[in-house]
């Protein structure tokens, strides 16, 4: 008997296989990598996979890549808002077991630590255990050195994960990382087993916009007039948001000065 379903949120910047984790976790071609263009004007896509474990029945996330150097606040804003409008309607489908935070092996970025920030500390409250998977590892002699020797890097950086897993999500040419895809495949399988043994996570949506106010402005790059964006993040405010007028009016005028 399958248990009910379990909802992870997957996140990281554009490019560092998003798309290709959820292939791995699938086991099949499921999801397609889509452009810069096409991801910001899409809300998050979910896939819904079961596999033969009764344990590994779940729904996963797809969100909206977060590059704050090639976008205006306008577009952040509305690649936030999408966000929390997922992390709200999953209040109703129950709860969320985890987030995956997706990088590639490298040094640690200004827009990973951002990206963190904005899905693990703003928008969940720091509730949700999170999983960092580093990907494109598969020329490593051992895929675990790399958390071994970046470890301290990332968490002085701020990030701190509930737990890690390093992989590859590519078989190579002839399949020449055929045993590491497999290996990659079961450590995630592990990961998903381990944080969906946890109690999930509702979102406080009461609090939101105090968070949202206190924080946003941090997030936001900063500029000198906000021109006709200022209309469309005042819309989406309201809008979708739900804000009073004179709660967006206040957060805008702090997110402007």
């Amino acid at each position: 008997m399958f248990a009910h379903p379990q909802n992870f949120i997957v996140f990281g910047e554009m490019g560092v296989g998003k798309s290709s984790l959820i292939n791995l976790i699938a086991g099949e071609q499921v999801a397609k990598s889509s452009s810069g263009v096409q991801s910001c004007k899409l809300p998050s896509t979910g896939y819904s996979i079961r596999l033969s474990d009764p344990q590994l029945n779940v729904n996963l996330f797809d969100t909206v890549g977060l590059d704050s150097p090639t976008m205006d606040n306008a577009s952040y804003l509305d690649a936030l808002v999408k966000a929390h409008e997922l992390i709200v309607s999953l209040k109703y489908q129950g709860g969320i077991h985890g987030l995956l935070f997706c990088i590639k092996g490298g040094r640690v970025s200004r827009t990973m630590q951002q990206n963190y920030r904005l899905f693990y500390e703003f928008l969940c409250q720091e509730k949700v255990p999170l999983a960092l998977v580093i990907t494109n590892l598969e020329t490593e002699v051992n895929m675990d050195d790399w958390w071994t020797r970046n470890k301290d890097h990332v968490e002085k950086s701020g990030v701190v994960p509930f737990t890690q897993v390093c992989v590859t999500t590519i078989k190579g040419h002839q399949n020449a990382y055929e045993n590491r895809y497999f290996e990659s495949r079961k450590k995630v399988h592990d990961m998903l087993r381990e944080l969906g043994s946890a109690e999930p996570y509702s979102v406080d949506v009461s609090s939101w916009f105090v968070r949202m106010y206190r924080l946003l402005p941090e997030f936001l790059l900063a500029v000198k007039t906000l021109g006709k964006s200022h209309r469309k993040m005042m819309r989406m405010l309201t809008k979708r948001c739900k804000l009073r007028k004179e709660d967006a009016v206040r957060l805008l005028q702090r997110i402007e000065f």
